[in-house]
């Protein structure tokens, strides 16, 4: 669905969509959906998509070969992503969802194959199709996705870990962990929406000594040491953390995608998941294009090194941050992008005003909700988090928000897009009175979010 639709077009929709929903047989079919999500969170939790870059990319495909899957059974009512062929007809949309979907999974994570297997037979069985019917939408979902797989097998994932030499001159990134820092060569990853990783670039960070460094220097050795936020600081570093064995940040997003789509159609609810996903996909390979770019230092290490002389500012030896640094370069901030990335294509989504609230990973260790009225609102405080946090600068976190904002309707607007195939019944009366509910629905039923 574009961006922007027509008066004319809503109002007749929205006319339509009480009635709609009230004929028997039309429910909120997004269930396939929303479990091949949960699925997706569990084995990201689990280890097998490595770090965030990675998880993304993981999201991007199962969520785009899911949508192609339901697209091929739903008269093609989209273009497609990566499938050209023909709409099929009698075919289960839920079926083609959880074969695509899980069928991925298991390309994707060969170590939970045979557990991912499994419980793709058992959803399939839960779904009581016709052998027939079963056998066809099993084939075609995982052919699509397994197509796909294969399609992307050269993107230059497979070799962007790779050895890292430091600079040695000040302001240049110096590990803070053992081993290597984490995928120098990410931002030479195939974008999925974007023409390349420039698109949406940020551009050249304030150099060493500037105003802009030396007031965003100030700012994080202020807010974000190891003692020196307040609790509700402390709290949002905390909550929006997403460290390892956590559904990762891009997975955050999807964990909210899961409560936005409870109200929609499998078809929808698959288009809007795959639009987050090459989101947040091509939003970290832009984030890490910059970072290996530019190879700037993080707080801690400017802040326990600097002096007037270096940096235009005096340092503060001993200084440590809250939360524990990242081994890769500070510029640009990855959860600012990947945040940035989402609320940006599911605002050209649902809209500008979407209450809700949503949990952090039961495996942080933080409980209680934080609630927005603006999916905007949420990135801007995801992307604040990494200051409080003391592992960002401003100017690491309020760029690449906007920018990664500005991807994410990018994609909305050009990705996916309705063809002149008739849609399913009923398709955009539930969307469009999704849009209408959605604030209501996720305060209601706190996103109706599904974790482990």
């Amino acid at each position: 669905m574009s961006r922007m639709m027509s008066r004319g077009l809503k109002a007749a929709v929205l006319a339509s969509a009480v009635v709609a929903l009230a004929l028997p047989g039309v429910a909120h079919a997004s269930a396939a959906v929303q479990d091949v999500n949960t699925t997706l969170l569990d084995s990201i939790r689990a280890g097998a998509a490595g770090p965030p870059p990675r998880a993304a990319r993981a999201i991007a495909m199962v969520s785009t070969a899911t949508f192609d899957a339901v697209n091929a059974g739903s008269h093609m009512g989209y273009q497609g992503y990566s499938y050209s062929g023909p709409a099929v007809n009698g075919l289960s949309k839920d079926a083609l969802a959880l074969s695509a979907g899980y069928t991925m999974m298991a390309n994707l994570f060969p170590v939970l194959a045979g557990s991912l297997n499994t419980q793709l037979s058992t959803r399939l069985d839960a779904l009581s199709l016709n052998a027939g019917v079963r056998a066809s939408s099993v084939a075609l979902g995982s052919s699509i996705a397994l197509n796909f797989y294969n399609a992307r097998l050269t993107d230059g994932a497979a070799g962007a870990q790779v050895p890292y030499v430091p600079g040695t001159n000040p302001g240049d990134f110096q590990p803070i962990q053992p081993g290597d820092p984490v995928l120098p060569l990410w931002g030479s990853v195939t974008t999925f929406a974007a023409a390349n990783s420039s698109q949406f670039g940020n551009g050249a960070p304030p150099a060493l000594g500037s105003a802009e460094f030396i007031a965003d220097y100030n700012e994080v050795k202020a807010l974000g040491c190891a003692t020196c936020g307040t609790p509700e600081q402390q709290l949002i570093a905390r909550f929006w953390a997403d460290g390892g064995g956590t559904f990762t940040p891009p997975g955050h997003w999807i964990d909210i995608t899961n409560g936005l789509i409870g109200g929609l159609s499998t078809l929808e609810a698959a288009r809007v998941t795959a639009l987050v996903g090459m989101s947040v996909a091509d939003a970290g390979i832009t984030a890490w294009q910059d970072k290996y770019q530019y190879n700037i230092w993080r707080p801690i290490t400017a802040i326990n090194n600097c002096t007037m002389a270096t940096c235009g500012v005096d340092g503060e030896p001993g200084w440590t941050p809250f939360l524990s640094t990242p081994n890769f370069p500070s510029y640009v901030s990855g959860h600012s992008s990947f945040s940035g990335g989402a609320a940006g294509a599911l605002t050209s989504v649902f809209g500008n005003s979407v209450s809700f609230c949503t949990p952090a990973d039961p495996a942080s260790g933080v409980v209680g909700d934080r609630c927005f009225t603006s999916l905007r609102g949420a990135a801007d405080e995801a992307g604040i988090s990494r200051i409080y946090g003391g592992i960002h600068y401003e100017f690491d976190n309020g760029r690449a928000v906007n920018n990664a904002f500005n991807l994410g309707t990018f994609v909305a607007d050009t990705q996916l897009q309705r063809t002149g195939a008739v849609p399913e019944p009923a398709s955009w009366a539930m969307l469009i009175a999704g849009f209408g509910l959605v604030g209501a629905m996720a305060r209601r039923r706190r996103l109706a979010i599904v974790s482990a």
